[in-house]
């Protein structure tokens, strides 16, 4: 573990000598004062943060009613967009200025997110389960903007705290239930109180629906608890929490086929399942009026099972001794050569390297550059019946991710150095470890669903097997401190340090290329200033730098593993033309090259306060990323993480709020320039434009894909009566490029306006009736695309006459909710 921390270590003992003899000889032991667990800055004023952040309330969740937090979000905040790769209401990708907090591994996530001061990133791949945060459990939501480094790894483009209710923020009981569209129907049971010294929360939460595609039903369960002591100077509270989902969210579809249909899937099922289970602990005290301390400790376990059917890239070939399993027949390469690709296996030739010879020979003759690299697999590469199919494949995997740690912080206050300020100073532990495996089994594909459910032949692709056991292990310290320089003017030094350690270790004995060790070390700065300038007016400016390092699953599925693969193939005396250095996610890993840990520096100046009786923010940012990391697409579920030297997300975000007679409102732009800052050659061979090694060329200036660059958002409520409301939110986000092209060179994703209409009627005073109306005017439209293989590789009816390679996440149709709550 290393241990990079010394000069922050010298740092805060300098500090603490220095500054306790201050606090200290003002303290009164009859004095204790209760803090916050999060790390820096949650008891500050927030005209003294150098940086935009926005709030929401249990309240404003409410109101929304979306089905997960990232719905609300996405309807809510600022410069906040979602994507529906997955095609699940529960497991939507979030952007924030183009950052991600996705329940997806093939994406490279950039923000940081707290539950009760407990980082709630998944250690393989920092991944966030929304489905796994119940809302009816929130008490208040902040996200903040820039890259703080006191909020730790992941912490790129901003963090995300998410506080739960208590005891003592929560008193009374609730019972909710709703039904619409879908077949979804939702309930939710809350109960809390205390006596001034004790208190306890319980919530149960409950998500099912049929979903609004084929084959799509999910199911969410959540119980969520709270046990807190109060006293006049400390608090503790116990966090107990168990989740359980399971989620078919089937992705997106050819854009032929969502012409047809729109409900359709292309391939089916993708079929997550979680098991957690999270502990927490937090505390505070004061031990004076001048010193307090707080922390927390967790445990959380998540046990992640996966079942992906998809098309299959083998074919079942009749050579003359039999039938064969084969990798590497393309269709479309076959057809340039003016043959019939079925017409190949007819038992003419001896065995696969007698057809590759022919088909290379062909190639030849005809002037194409194309070479041809056809791999069998002998009986002894398959397991289990000997049963071969070439119409589909199940991707069934499991892992079990594990982590605990702590976070200890003390607040000074005082006067240090003839300033009047505040001086935080603490620690961090995380360790995280995650078992996984997968195998590859050939399926049949049900011509009509096209799901592989109860079609595995029971053979499974050995050489596609993984067993891998991951760590992740971080020790961070941290420093911050607010002085104030005027009465109007406030100045904040933060520094981190972090020392990350990263490892990998095959579990079958069969793959050693596997195996690695990986160090990270980095030392964070911020620096912000604040001015008051009026009653009124508040100004901001600030530089932040954040990193995270590169998670297991990216360390062992990047684009530098051919080679490093080929060279262990050569050791072992294989042939090292076979090898495939493709990643299919979440269900394969590949060998351990290293990639660098993303290091990113942010720039932010705003203003925020009154216009009269209107609330205005705005502000501009800027954020450079280097050695930021991409997932380069090869198909609709493969790909390669690799570095990328430059990236830079710059953004203006403004914000009014105001109230009229019976109407608050809420306008807000943003706009988000995501680009790339380097020219790069990059992985995708389904587009229209890849050379004859399936790269494209990225050059600056480009947009990352999946982030529109404009987005507007329009909140109003109207109470027509004091019983009676009405609420209308408008969201429209421009249009976004494909995953898959980097370089820009094709058509993007239309942008689209979105208007969700509600309302509410409270017949007594513990009664209420609620209705909900999303997408009012049904409008069509797709959340994201990426380029996947030609449709018609999968050879059933519809599908096999489909030839463009875009695949869409199309928006759910109109849908409408219906429900009641009952207080007592």
């Amino acid at each position: 573990m290393p241990y990079p921390t010394r000069p922050i270590v010298s740092l805060i003992g300098l500090a603490l000598t220095s500054l306790s003899q201050t606090a200290l000889a003002q303290q009164d032991p009859q004095q204790i004062l209760v803090t916050g667990v999060v790390p820096a800055g949650s008891s500050i004023d927030r005209s003294k943060l150098p940086y935009p952040i926005q709030i929401g309330s249990a309240q404003d969740l409410d109101n929304v009613g979306g089905a997960s937090l990232a719905d609300f979000m996405g309807q809510s905040f600022s410069s906040v967009s979602l994507n529906d790769a997955q095609n699940n209401p529960l497991q939507r990708d979030l952007q924030y200025r183009g950052f991600t907090a996705s329940a997806l591994l093939g994406l490279a996530q950039g923000l940081a997110v707290y539950q009760n001061g407990v980082r709630i990133n998944e250690p393989l791949g920092d991944a966030v389960n929304w489905d796994l945060l119940p809302q009816s459990a929130i008490n208040q939501i902040t996200l903040s903007g820039g890259s703080n480094p006191l909020y730790g790894l992941n912490s790129l483009g901003g963090s995300l705290v998410i506080d739960m209710k208590n005891g003592f923020n929560f008193q009374g009981s609730n019972i909710e239930i709703s039904a619409g569209s879908f077949g979804r129907t939702t309930a939710n049971i809350e109960i809390g109180g205390n006596d001034g010294q004790l208190g306890y929360y319980i919530n149960i939460e409950r998500f099912d629906e049929d979903g609004w595609r084929d084959q799509s039903e999910s199911a969410a369960l959540n119980v969520y608890g709270s046990f807190g002591w109060r006293s006049e100077y400390s608090a503790v509270n116990l966090n107990l929490q168990h989740g359980r989902s399971d989620l078919i969210g089937n992705g997106a579809a050819p854009v032929e086929l969502l012409a047809l249909r729109r409900e359709a899937i292309f391939t089916g099922p993708d079929i997550t399942e979680n098991d957690m289970t999270m502990m927490s602990l937090d505390f505070s005290h004061e031990v004076s009026s001048t010193i307090s301390f707080s922390g927390n400790l967790f445990w959380r376990k998540n046990d992640t099972d996966s079942f992906n059917g998809d098309g299959s890239e083998f074919a079942v070939c009749e050579f003359s001794g039999g039938p064969g399993l084969i990798e590497g027949l393309e269709e479309d390469d076959v057809e340039e050569l003016g043959i019939d690709d079925d017409d190949l296996c007819e038992g003419q030739f001896a065995g696969a390297d007698a057809l590759e010879s022919f088909l290379n020979n062909l190639a030849t003759q005809a002037g194409e550059d194309e070479e041809f690299n056809i791999e069998s697999f002998e009986a002894d590469e398959l397991s289990g019946t000997g049963v071969l199919s070439d119409q589909a494949i199940n991707n069934i995997s499991n892992r079990v991710q594990q982590s605990f740690g702590g976070d200890f912080q003390w607040t000074l206050k005082g006067s240090f150095a003839g300033y009047s300020g505040q001086l935080v100073i603490g620690g961090s532990y995380f360790k995280g470890e995650s078992d996984f495996s997968s195998v590859l089994e050939l399926a049949n594909l049900d011509p009509i669903s096209r799901i592989t459910t109860g079609l595995g032949t029971g053979t499974f692709v050995d050489e596609a097997a993984t067993l891998i056991n991951t760590e992740t292990e971080t020790l961070s310290t941290y420093i911050s401190s607010t002085l104030d320089l005027t009465e109007a003017v406030a100045l904040t030094l933060s520094l981190r340090a972090n020392g990350t350690d990263v490892s990998l270790r095959d579990q079958s004995g069969l793959r050693p290329e596997l195996n690695g060790d990986h160090s990270f070390d980095r030392i964070n700065p911020a620096l912000g200033v604040t001015w008051q300038a009026t009653e009124n007016h508040n100004l901001y400016a600030s530089f932040s730098r954040s990193t995270r390092a590169p998670t297991p699953i990216e360390l062992a599925c990047n684009e530098g593993v051919f080679d490093l693969a080929v060279q262990f193939a050569v050791e072992r005396g294989d042939d090292p033309d076979d090898v495939d250095f493709e990643c299919r996610l979440p269900n394969a890993f590949l060998a351990d090259p290293p990639l660098e840990d993303v290091v990113s520096s942010s720039f932010e100046i705003g203003a925020r306060g009154f216009l009269g009786d209107i609330a205005y923010s705005a502000g501009i940012f800027h954020t450079t990323n280097r050695d930021d990391i991409l997932f380069q697409t090869t198909g609709r579920a493969t790909g390669l993480f690799a570095n990328v030297d430059e990236t830079q997300r710059v953004g203006f975000e403004s914000r009014l709020s105001g109230q009229l007679p019976n109407v608050n409102w809420t306008l807000a732009y943003s706009y988000v320039d995501a680009t790339f800052e380097d020219n790069f050659s990059a992985l995708s061979p389904n587009h229209a434009f890849a050379n004859s090694e399936g790269e494209i060329l990225v050059q600056s200036g480009d947009r990352i894909p999946g982030i529109p660059q404009n987005q507007v958002k329009l909140l109003t409520n109207y109470r027509v009566t004091e019983r009676f409301g009405l609420g209308l939110d408008v969201v429209n986000n421009s249009d976004q490029h494909l995953r898959g092209d980097e370089s820009n060179q094709l058509e993007p994703v239309d942008g689209y306006t979105v208007v969700n209409f509600r309302a509410r009627y409270q017949v007594s005073d513990q009664f209420q009736v609620f209705a909900m109306v999303n997408n009012v005017f049904d409008e069509e439209f797709e959340t994201f695309g990426l380029l996947g293989e030609e449709p018609n590789e999968v050879e059933v009816s519809i599908i096999e006459d489909l030839t463009v390679p875009l695949f869409l996440g199309p928006a759910p149709p109109r849908a409408g909710f219906l429900g009641v709550r009952y207080s007592f």
